[in-house]
């Protein structure tokens, strides 16, 4: 495991995942987290064969991070959101942030994000009274909304 993991946390990772994943359309993601980092899988088109496979250790996401901290305030590249995404003005970039955030919070390892026909499957392992406990769930559309709106909310009270 690299150092870089324990400075990086869940939020940072992950919306630098999303902002790279909302570079092109991308269909039906799975994201595992292991020991150095994380891969994505996605399908390049909605329909038929193509799928992709992106490694995301963590020496490349703390890279990611800075990159794109300093490209923050030019211009954005117009959206290319697909799918499920499409439906977000900022696609997987705020979802990811906003999943990292309630991670952080909750002490999570071991993440696993899957897009299903319901909506978005995620499970991830947290510390309880000294176990570990395998957190699973779903999120359908309106899930995440309401997500978003209360992560979009943070950061305003953040900017007031």
């Amino acid at each position: 495991m690299s150092a870089n993991h324990k400075t990086l946390q869940y939020e940072q990772a992950l919306r630098a995942i999303g902002r790279h994943l909302d570079a092109e359309p991308v269909y039906q993601i799975s994201m595992t987290e292991g020991p150095d980092g994380f891969v994505v899988r996605s399908q390049q088109s909605g329909r038929g064969p193509g799928t992709r496979s992106i490694e995301f250790g963590w020496d490349r996401l703390n890279d990611l991070v800075i990159l794109q901290k300093a490209g923050r305030g030019l211009r954005k590249r117009p959206p290319r959101h697909a799918g499920l995404w499409a439906n977000f003005p900022n696609g997987h970039e705020d979802y990811f942030r906003a999943l990292g955030h309630i991670l952080d919070a909750e002490g999570a390892s071991g993440l696993k994000v899957d897009e299903v026909p319901e909506g978005i499957a995620v499970s991830y392992d947290r510390r309880v009274d000294g176990r570990t406990e395998r957190q699973e769930t779903t999120m359908h559309r309106a899930d995440v909304e309401e997500m978003l709106r209360e992560a979009q909310s943070r950061r305003d009270l953040q900017t007031a």
